[in-house]
């Protein structure tokens, strides 16, 4: 009787089991079966195995088991207490990602250190998400908010349910599902897209005591923020400046006898057209009074008359010379496959605080070199190189074209044309305040470059440099690549259910049971 009653109950044990996992892959009819006859066969067990039972658990080995069980659960329960405390009191994360999918930047981090007042942040989200879309979002926003609110306390975060806390929504005029809204100093920021780099750039302007212009120089035909061509303009350039902060503002020295006191940058790009005697001078004085300039002039060697020497003259008393060629690159290896060897793809980046964080290579497009002349500078300045065509062309494979229009018929002449190292951006600070980038080519960052390349991270690290906004210095997005695996399909789910739910359990079971059965 005792023999028989333990075979019951290895038997309800085996059908118990086909139940769990018919239960797991939803099969009623086979559900069903397994169940009716495996409480039948518990029922027969605990009829005929009941002394056996009884004298299990009266047994020594029973007390040892029942005090190993109890000294396991209080460990258990020891860790879940210790990890309580340190999730409350210690609540740090890891980041194992490979792309650092979960890590601020540098940069947000620095920001997040330096605030001295608290920045309430309330985000409109869906508690209930009702599409996977909004669910997606919610968790973004989430994860992404955690990560400002663990690096510094005074980031307060609230989230508001769109569709429940309408009051709320009514009182913030939100209109977009979504939407995120800083506050500090009675200032307000929305929102509308989960970035680290808005994120930051809405911290930066709730929490800045004043807000900053860039000017864009106009009037000779320079590139434009008003500019919609999706080669050439400048629209998505203006864009992405007031994305981090500033006010873009176009300005006419023709109209206006000097730059504007509020003038944190100006920016002078690519002009075709010559400057009236006090417009330049207007730049000068802005210059000698500690401004901020940034010069982007493309190459004019077949102008018979340039009209941008006014403005290559009053850089000249910085210690730069701008030199009237383009640069040619010969090695396929350095150049940009459609614009051909005068559009070199610069890998080379020198120490600097705008080249911190370059990772992109920048593709220029016919573009001049410069050369450093720091004694002929006027005052006592500092002049740093940015950007250079790789130290692995050799002086014919690379050099700076003063004649030939035509890139395909041109030839390197000693004396004559301008012979590596070809510098194409520099940088140049005075003790004063004074801070000049000089570029030669203003197309790196125009709309079709802007995000698709390192230019837009170079111009705009050069604009945050000029303005002292180094802690600005290129905050990328997190990158969402991709890493998913092929998606399983309906036959090989069922297999790994088959086999981790109930085929590999009940092998181990099985195997037990010989074990014991032998033993016995």
């Amino acid at each position: 009787m005792q023999k028989n009653g333990m075979l019951f109950g290895f038997i309800a044990l085996i059908l118990l089991c086909g139940a769990f996992a018919s239960y797991l892959l939803r099969s009623k009819i086979i559900l069903a079966f397994f169940l009716l006859f495996g409480c039948v066969s518990l029922g027969m067990f605990l009829v005929f195995g009941f002394q056996s039972i009884v004298g299990i658990l009266s047994s020594r080995q029973a007390k040892y088991s029942a005090n190993v069980a109890a000294s396991v659960l209080a460990l258990c329960g020891i860790a879940v207490i210790i990890n309580l405390l340190v999730v409350t009191k210690f609540d740090k994360a890891v980041d194992l990602t490979t792309d650092k999918w979960y890590t601020l930047s540098g940069q947000t981090l620095g920001i997040l250190q330096k605030l001295d007042q608290e920045v309430k942040v309330s985000a409109f989200f869906s508690s209930n998400p009702q599409s996977e879309t909004e669910k997606r979002q919610y968790d973004q926003a989430k994860d992404l908010l955690a990560m400002y609110h663990r690096q510094s306390s005074k980031v307060k975060i609230e989230f508001v349910d769109s569709y429940v806390q309408v009051k709320k929504v009514e009182e913030y005029g939100i209109r977009a599902h979504g939407t995120t809204v800083f506050e500090a100093n009675g200032k307000k920021e929305r929102v509308t897209v989960i970035d680290e780099q808005k994120f930051t750039s809405a911290i930066l302007k709730v929490t800045r005591a004043e807000e900053k212009k860039v000017y864009f120089l106009i009037g000779h035909g320079e590139k434009s923020t008003d500019d919609f061509d999706p080669m050439k303009g400048y629209h998505r350039v203006g864009d992405a400046l007031e994305n981090q902060g500033y006010l873009v503002e176009n300005l006419s020295l023709s109209t206006q006898k000097k730059v504007p006191k509020d003038c944190t940058a100006l920016v002078i790009a690519a002009p075709k057209s010559a400057f009236i005697g006090h417009e330049v001078n207007a730049v000068r004085r802005y210059l000698n009074h500690g401004g901020k300039l940034l010069l982007m002039l493309d190459p004019m060697i077949e102008a018979e008359t340039n009209p941008n020497q006014p403005l290559i003259d009053l850089i000249a008393s910085w210690g730069v010379q701008i030199n009237n060629d383009y640069v040619l690159v010969l090695d396929p290896r350095f150049f940009y496959v459609l614009g051909g060897p005068s559009a070199p793809v610069v890998m080379d980046f020198e120490f600097h605080p705008i080249m911190r964080f370059q990772e992109l290579p920048i593709i220029f497009q016919d573009v001049r070199s410069l050369t450093l002349q720091p004694k002929n500078a006027i005052k006592n300045v500092k002049i740093s190189a940015l950007t250079k065509i790789s130290d692995q062309i050799s002086v014919e494979g690379s050099w700076g074209e003063t004649k030939q229009k035509n890139w395909q018929l041109a030839k390197y002449n000693v004396g004559e044309d301008t012979s590596p190292p070809l510098l194409m951006a520099v940088a140049v600070e005075e003790e004063d305040g004074v801070r000049i980038v000089v570029i030669g080519d203003s197309d790196f960052t125009s709309n079709l470059f802007l995000s698709s390349t390192g230019g837009g991270d170079f111009f705009l690290n050069s604009v945050n440099w000029l303005t002292l906004e180094e802690d600005l210095i290129s905050i990328s997005p997190i990158d969402p690549r991709s890493h998913s695996l092929r998606k399983m399909t309906a036959n090989e789910v069922i297999f790994v259910q088959l086999m981790s739910i109930f085929l590999i359990p009940t092998f181990v079971f099985l195997t037990g049971v010989i074990v014991w059965w032998r033993r016995r």
